[in-house]
């Protein structure tokens, strides 16, 4: 009889320790909070972000969005394009784009993309 409960205070005490918290599980509050600092950190900084251009830029012809934001030194234009716009067209519309983000961040290097389906068709980098 003492065997026995040896025995089924050894299965006990394996599933016991087989349960504990020293393995958490990957969706503990410490584990979220750490995945929203590392997303932080790689998202642009977008809370300097001029309105004024963009809803200018969105007028031209062909321009379905864009952005206007400081990052590092940097001021960051994009622009978002209609399936029809040309290569040219695009280069031409970000060089624009590029112009006015100099005069309204003349201190800042300038960066502009124009993406058309998802792809980058123009780059601006001065």
């Amino acid at each position: 009889m003492r065997f026995k409960s040896l025995l089924i205070g050894s299965f006990t005490l394996a599933l016991l320790v087989g349960c504990s918290d020293e393995e958490a599980p990957a969706d503990t509050e410490e584990t979220v909070e750490e995945e929203a600092v590392e997303k932080e950190e790689t998202e642009p900084e977008t809370s300097n972000q001029n309105e004024d251009l963009p809803a200018a830029i969105t007028e031209e012809e062909g321009v379905i969005g864009g952005q206007v934001y400081e990052q590092e030194g940097t001021a960051v234009g994009t622009l978002v394009l209609e399936e029809g716009v040309s290569d040219e067209d695009a280069q031409a519309l970000a060089e624009k784009y590029a112009e006015q983000i100099r005069g309204e961040y003349p201190d800042l290097n300038v960066n502009v993309q124009a993406v058309r389906g998802g792809e980058n068709v123009a780059s601006i980098e001065e």
